[in-house]
């Protein structure tokens, strides 16, 4: 429970009863309950907190954009970015919305090997297997997790990490990273700026003979605090971060549910959405401002059929549920770009799979075609991932096809075309590349997968870092 204390004032509470905490008579006379907070340092609201909930201002656009909020009372000047001549440096200088264009993006050192037979959680075929590789800034370098599989009931902790430098190499031992049992844990998309208290992940940990859903929040220095949701929720399946609140979005008596929750992880309210009976998959995308919410639905007698509902950053809603031309799956990704968002479709084995540009209310902008290359991607995406790139209209990518071969860095222009590229092996002796996940610092981003590994066998958990080349 997040309790909040306010220091206390005799004489603001007296001159204005029910209001948040004063400073002084003339801020109390300030206080209305009906009114809107701004940011002048006054809990005008009078709900306990000062400059509680006050937009980011953003000027400038593509690279040259700058947000500022609102500090100490005063909403600072906002001031675009003057475009550079465009550097080898994973930045669009010039603005265009391209980054490093005339240059490549590939590897800047080999990939370290961080676990390869490192600890089990007992006698059972996935108690050596590591799952749900995650990677957050830990200054100097970063700090990487995964967990490994729980046999049965058993009270076994299964949290493991270990620290790497500011290029993915490791600098410690694996170690036991909590004493805590957890079931699962999955990286929430982000958009700038990510929340305060970390890199945020959706969990389920176990208690006793229950589990218990909620949000991990990764901090610098490596601790992980976990906040449950609510607890009639077995699970928070699709999740991503505005800037401003988490967005959740999930299945609930056969009907679509929407959740809004603040930057510490506590749910604030339910969302008023159509409930879309008969919900098949729920899939989330965002973009600065928006998020798409994206429903797959099944209904007899074989009616199939997917549906859109598009979000503000704070989850309110821009455009109610409505049917959209998209073809019907259950494994999609829904990725955001300046026009809207892009939609891919895995497809099945015998077929490759496609992507379509859709607007931002999810009209498509023209068919679902194949990529250029006829790639395959894996049906549930724990193979690859597709996130808008910040301040630029590219996105970055990297997958691997689900019958192994190289894994595949890219960097795609809105429409999933290729711009830039590299191709190369995993390093993993089984050469697999599984839950992937990056940050990305400075000049370059560090990237954390898994292998694969029969029962009973350690797979490897991996890091190499990419940048820009010449």
């Amino acid at each position: 429970m997040l309790l909040r204390f306010a220091p206390f004032v005799a004489v603001a509470a007296l001159a204005c009863s029910g209001c948040g905490a004063r400073t002084s008579l003339e801020d109390a006379r300030r206080c209305d309950a009906s009114a809107v907070e701004v940011c002048d340092g006054v809990d005008n609201d009078c709900d306990g907190e000062v400059d509680e909930d006050i937009p980011p201002v953003t000027c400038g656009e593509l690279g040259c954009a700058v947000t500022v909020r609102c500090e100490d009372g005063k909403m600072p000047a906002c001031v675009p970015r003057q475009p550079a001549p465009e550097a080898c440096n994973l930045a669009d200088d010039d603005c265009d919305g391209q980054v490093d264009e005339g240059f490549g993006i590939g590897p800047l050192g080999p990939a370290s090997v961080l676990r390869s037979t490192e600890n089990e959680t007992g006698a059972c075929t996935s108690c050596y297997w590591a799952f749900d590789t995650v990677i957050a800034p830990s200054p100097p370098g970063f700090v990487v997790l995964w967990r490994l599989g729980v046999y049965g009931g058993e009270e076994q902790p299964s949290l493991f990490g270990r620290r790497v430098d500011r290029f993915g190499a490791p600098v410690g031992a694996v170690v036991p990273w909590t004493s805590d049992v957890v079931m699962s844990m999955r990286p929430v998309p982000v958009i700038a700026p990510g929340p305060p208290g970390g890199v945020p992940l959706t969990a389920v940990y176990r208690n006793g003979s229950s589990e218990q859903s909620g949000f991990v929040f990764l901090d610098e220095t490596g601790a992980t605090d976990f906040v449950p949701t609510n607890p009639g929720l077995r699970n928070y399946p699709a999740t991503v971060w505005t800037g401003e609140r988490f967005v959740t979005a999930w299945e609930e008596d056969d009907t679509l549910r929407v959740a809004v929750s603040t930057a510490d992880g506590v749910e604030e309210r339910l969302v008023d959405v159509d409930p879309l009976e008969r919900p098949g998959a729920i899939t989330l995308g965002v973009f600065p401002g928006r998020v798409g919410v994206l429903v797959s639905r099944y209904r007899e007698p074989e009616t199939r059929d997917q549906w859109f509902i598009e979000l503000d950053a704070t989850g309110n809603v821009i455009a109610p549920a409505k049917q959209i031309d998209v073809a019907y799956t259950t494994w999609q990704r829904l990725v955001g770009t300046p026009e809207g968002w892009l939609h891919i479709r895995p497809n099945g084995f015998e077929e490759p799979s496609t992507r379509q540009a859709l607007a931002e209310t999810g009209e498509p902008l023209g068919p679902a075609t194949p990529f250029e290359d006829g790639r395959h991607l894996q049906d549930s995406g724990l193979q690859d991932l597709f996130v808008p790139w910040p301040g630029s209209d590219e996105i970055f990518s990297a997958w691997q096809d689900p019958s192994g071969g190289d894994m595949h860095v890219e960097v795609l222009d809105p429409r999933g075309n290729v711009r830039r590229g590299w191709s190369g092996p995993t390093g993993n002796p089984d050469g697999m590349f599984v839950d992937p996940h990056f940050v990305r610092a400075d000049d370059r981003i560090v990237m954390v997968w898994h292998g694969g590994s029969p029962d009973s066998t350690p797979n490897f958990v991996m890091t190499q870092s990419f940048g820009c080349t010449p």
